[in-house]
């Protein structure tokens, strides 16, 4: 409460994480957190009793009760508001941006050439064979508080088929029959990755473990809606071998691994074997290590968990209809060896400001795809790079241009780091700006990085400021790239 209401002014509820994020009945309220979720847990057990012992008082519940009622108050409009109806969330404009956001999400991680052509993009004139249980699926993520509800989800198969008349598919359970189906085609895509039953908040009635996490059913209408929410869950069609995964990989919850299920990696190497035109689309929420496979393969997208229309966006990325522009949310190391250790199981964990890319970094290690990183089809060179303080000091100035040295249309996202005067601090991103140029066309940038940006906390006065002193801003397309320029800047 002393920072989030103190300091930062906020006047909304504070709830738990899900399912047993809360462990002190007592200790949360009087912290200030407001509300446990989804259901009464551990509050329900144990904060009558600190209640009747004073350990708690009622001024502590009503103070929660008001914040409730005064967002609930304040949110009235929107709150009261009917839902938008079918015809609104499957019309046309919506499925439209949903086109357009999935493929403006795909990133383009490797894209080497066969014969001095890049493998991507593709020719739809050309066949194509799809290959991987996922490519079948309507795999649009987690099953838990992230889940939405659309009117139509098809999976990336009916997308690529809407764009190419001559795709085959094969869910690829063996290994033999996928390598014959890739060599029978100009081009093969290996769909892999995870489903929300690898790293989704996933419950499902036949998951006991996690069922015995929920109070006895005492309220009937609870328990009705409840029921309710998992009959409606969408059908998933699980792997033959679900049951012979290693261990590492469980159902539901966070990922204890950075590496693609064995079966996927055995199906890519089988399918890269038969056709040199392999390409790898990953499903997956956050990074996967590609080093055991990433050499036997020319491109490697990353496909995310695309939605409603996650086919029509892959497709129109891997055909040429969309040049792809995402930039890549983290760093993918090359080992797991390269990240700080981690035990699932500790009760507490301690790293310092050292971690992540900023480690790699400073380590020198070179990672497999560097933080910020993504390719396109054409090719862009950054000029005339510049920073300045502008008057009043409130903020640094970046401008330079962005030329399109390719022959296709694109865009490019320019990167601003900056290196502050303290050596402990790591290099931190500070801004960014995608710039949309034509093919052979120069465009000019200008991206304002606010002083609040380079900010450091003082512990002592509670507040933060930026440090004076000669700051590093550098312009970059990644956080390792070899030709980023650095400008020197005194506060």
């Amino acid at each position: 409460s002393d920072v989030l209401r103190g300091e930062w002014d906020f006047e909304g509820f504070v709830i738990s994480d899900w399912i047993l994020g809360l462990r002190d009945a007592a200790t949360s309220v009087t912290a200030g957190l407001d509300v446990e979720m989804p259901y009464r847990m551990v509050r329900q057990q144990h904060l009558p009793a600190a209640l009747a012992s004073g350990e708690v008082s009622w001024a502590d519940v009503d103070r929660s009760v008001t914040r409730l009622i005064a967002t609930l108050l304040r949110f009235d409009a929107v709150l009261s508001a009917p839902d938008p109806g079918a015809e609104v969330l499957g019309s046309p404009q919506h499925r439209t941006l949903a086109r357009e956001a999935a493929a403006r999400s795909v990133i383009l991680l490797r894209n080497q050439p066969v014969d001095s052509t890049p493998v991507l993009p593709l020719d739809p004139t050309r066949s194509l064979a799809v290959i991987g249980r996922l490519a079948a699926t309507v795999n649009i993520g987690d099953g838990g508080s992230s889940d939405v509800w659309d009117l139509g989800c098809r999976p990336v198969l009916d997308g690529l088929r809407d764009a190419c008349d001559r795709v085959v598919h094969d869910d690829g359970t063996d290994l033999a029959r996928a390598a014959v189906t890739a060599a029978s085609a100009d081009a093969a895509l290996v769909v892999v990755g995870y489903t929300y039953l690898d790293e989704g908040e996933y419950i499902g009635e036949t998951d006991p473990s996690l069922m015995a996490m929920f109070p006895p059913g005492d309220e009937p209408d609870v328990v009705d809606r409840f029921q309710a929410q998992l009959a409606e869950l969408p059908p998933f069609e699980k792997p033959e071998r679900l049951a012979d995964r290693p261990r590492m990989f469980s159902r539901g919850g966070d990922r204890t691994s950075l590496r693609l299920l064995p079966d996927d990696v055995a199906l890519i190497h089988a399918v890269a074997a038969a056709n040199p035109r392999t390409i790898v689309a990953i499903q997956a929420g956050s990074a996967v290590i590609t080093t055991e496979w990433n050499d036997a393969v020319p491109a490697i997208v990353q496909a995310w968990y695309g939605g409603a229309e996650a086919g029509t966006g892959l497709a129109d990325v891997l055909f040429g209809v969309v040049n792809p522009s995402a930039r890549l949310p983290f760093t993918v190391p090359t080992d797991e060896a390269d990240l700080p250790a981690f035990d699932p199981d500790a009760t507490t964990f301690t790293c310092d400001r050292w971690h992540g890319w900023w480690r790699a970094a400073r380590l020198a290690i070179p990672p497999a795809y560097p933080f910020g990183f993504g390719l396109s089809y054409t090719t862009f060179a950054i000029t005339d790079a510049t920073a300045a303080v502008t008057p009043g000091a409130a903020a640094i100035v970046v401008t330079g241009q962005v030329a399109n040295t390719g022959s296709r249309d694109g865009a490019d996202v320019v990167q601003v780091y900056a290196t502050l005067p303290d050596p402990a601090a790591p290099q931190r991103l500070v801004g960014f700006a995608r710039i949309e140029a034509a093919a052979g066309a120069t465009i000019a940038f200008r991206i304002e990085v606010p002083l609040t940006r380079l900010a450091t906390r003082d512990s002592g006065t509670r507040s933060w400021r930026p440090a004076a002193g000669p700051h590093v801003i550098t312009v970059a397309r990644h956080a390792a790239d070899p030709a980023a320029v650095g400008t020197r800047v005194t506060l």
